[in-house]
């Protein structure tokens, strides 16, 4: 009898586990950060769009305005220092963007 309650224990723990997040893991979204990177553009003409190439190595895809991304993508290879929060669907939606 106690066997099998301990089995009960275990396996529900185990269970629990499996479906446990981390904390540090997740990524906040609707927070404010800021990233320094370049401008790269992807896709293939005329369906160009602006990424950030973050100096880690991330890649962000930029949500903004039309005009918006015509001047991010006349800014390529410089140093820009964006800010903007995360979506849900892990897209960077800009606010601001500096030269460095």
């Amino acid at each position: 009898m106690k066997k099998k309650y301990l089995l009960l224990i275990l396996s529900i723990f185990l269970v629990s586990s499996l479906f446990a997040v981390q904390k540090s893991a997740q990524v906040r979204t609707g927070s404010k950060i800021i990233v320094t990177g370049y401008v790269v553009s992807k896709g293939n003409m005329p369906f160009v769009y602006p990424a950030i190439k973050a100096q880690d190595g991330t890649e962000y895809m930029i949500i903004c305005k039309d005009k918006t991304k015509r001047k991010l993508l006349d800014a390529q290879g410089y140093l820009i220092k964006f800010t903007g929060k995360l979506n849900e669907d892990g897209f960077f939606v800009l606010k601001k963007w500096k030269k460095i």
